[in-house]
């Protein structure tokens, strides 16, 4: 009845659980005993409002978002005689979101004897054992399944139990991969343990910058990973949002700018980046003492060629040719269906992920030879170039080995990516224009101008040398 009917009746429909909202800004209660309600008004930004209403005579409690000028209406039909049908309207609410949520069937026992003969049965599974649930009527039984799914939601409904819905819903629908799973977890486990365990639906913006600032940020995280736990969060909110466990996303009121200036900012120089040429004559000359030792030879062709960690591991000798090595494949981890971890082999780099293109080619030089031959006299038969007695070497192995070896030569950089670098100054140096650098490495050439090509001190160095040496070229 009323003007306030229709929109109490499409909301509840909607299977909204009943309870406070307290996601919002500004929160004002009243109680009036003498009347026999309780109500809890929310205002959001001053134009809208959420009601929580509990009326103690009827015990019928009910959340409404709905208009300021009619939730003075909607108190109105609380405190008159149409509490019993609202209260009907909820019921029937109720009833409803309980078929959606339980897939199993309802059925009568028609045929069954004793005590349970005309009862109504179905079941749901607690902690992986199945319970029957047997009640007089078909009603009693939805009612009992709608306490059963709320309290379930309520406890599955923390930010940390929804990032983990989240994570699932990551990699089973969006098919990602599981590094980006496993990033994804790494940067959430830096959120506060406090924020991780509130129910999602309560927590605010507020809540949000009060964890950052109080627990977060004195850390001096690297404005990276900064970025990215707010992202994860937000993404988060987002996916709860979609599975109506909360109303809004707080963190879309966050902007990461905000608090940039209390992050680590500073940024590896170019000498950082790359290998200079005392250190590449330093670890040549380390890892060619251990001919026998894949992972020194992968060290030296990384050096030769510039390749990433992921491609050497999974170079097939039936991919060495006579004048190139072709390389279109990489390594990439898998977490299988017990938990372990697999090592499986894309047909593709990762500058291939959407546009694959038969991979990249690179030409072999007598340097490189050398370092094929060793490889295809290592132990054992396998179809990978380098193997450990015929097994596939991860990627993190000879990451690993690389480390300790730039750390014995007392070498701070330590990661494949500084061959990389070093290799594409190498080129330039040899004469070769911005597109033939990036179709040796694998990337485009805006990338390579960006990231690859060094402005160090070492370079300065070298320009000012050839002025000085040639003057008249000016």
């Amino acid at each position: 009845p009323g003007s306030s009917s229709p929109r109490v009746r499409e909301y509840l429909e909607q299977g909204r659980p009943a309870g406070r909202i307290t996601i919002l800004l500004k929160v004002r209660r009243q109680t009036d005993a003498a009347k026999g309600y309780e109500k809890e008004t929310t205002d959001i930004m001053g134009k809208e409002v959420a009601v929580f209403m509990h009326n103690k005579k009827s015990n019928m409690q009910a959340v409404v978002s709905c208009p300021p000028a009619q939730a003075q209406e909607l108190m109105m039909l609380m405190n008159s005689g149409a509490g019993p049908e609202l209260s009907e309207i909820l019921t029937q609410a109720k009833r409803s979101r309980a078929r959606q949520l339980h897939t199993r069937k309802i059925y009568q026992l028609s045929n069954a004897s004793g005590h349970k003969k005309g009862k109504w049965k179905t079941y749901v599974y607690i902690e992986g054992r199945r319970k029957e649930i047997i009640r007089q009527t078909e009603e009693e039984v939805l009612d009992w399944l709608y306490d059963f799914y709320m309290c379930r939601d309520a406890k599955q409904s923390t930010l940390q139990a929804v990032f983990e819905q989240f994570m699932n819903y990551k990699k089973e629908v969006l098919a990602r991969s599981t590094q980006t799973i496993h990033e994804d977890i790494r940067h959430f486990c830096l959120v506060d343990e406090t924020l991780r365990n509130m129910q999602i639906s309560e927590v605010t913006e507020e809540d949000i910058r009060r964890s950052l600032v109080a627990s977060y940020l004195p850390r001096r995280p690297r404005e990276s990973a900064f970025v990215r736990v707010i992202r994860i969060l937000h993404q988060t909110f987002e996916f709860a949002v979609r599975k109506r466990l909360c109303l809004d996303n707080p963190v879309r009121f966050i902007s990461a700018r905000d608090y940039l200036k209390d992050c680590d900012r500073s940024r590896k120089s170019d000498e950082e980046k790359a290998f200079s040429e005392e250190e590449l004559n330093k670890i040549t000359e380390d890892a060619r003492q251990e001919p026998s030792n894949p992972r020194a030879l992968m060290t030296l062709l990384a050096k030769e060629t510039g390749l990433r960690a992921g491609e050497l591991t999974v170079i097939h000798k039936s991919d060495i040719g006579e004048e190139f090595i072709h390389i279109h494949r990489q390594q990439r981890k898998e977490t299988g269906a017990d938990g372990h971890l697999l090592l499986t082999e894309l047909p593709y780099t990762k500058d291939e992920r959407f546009h694959a293109h038969n991979g990249r080619y690179i030409p072999i030089t007598e340097e490189i030879r050398g370092i094929i031959e060793d490889a295809f006299a290592l132990p054992g038969e396998s179809v990978y170039l380098f193997h450990d007695y015929g097994r596939m070497i991860t990627k993190d192995s000879y990451m690993r080995n690389l480390k300790r070896r730039c750390q014995r030569l007392n070498i701070t950089t330590h990661n494949n990516h500084a061959f990389r670098m070093a290799f594409n100054t190498r080129l330039i140096r040899l004469g070769l224009d911005a597109s033939e650098r990036a179709s040796l490495l694998g990337h485009d050439v805006q990338t390579n101008e960006n990231v690859y090509s060094l402005k160090d001190s070492r370079r300065r160095e070298e320009i000012r040398r050839k002025l000085i040496e040639s003057p008249a070229a000016l």
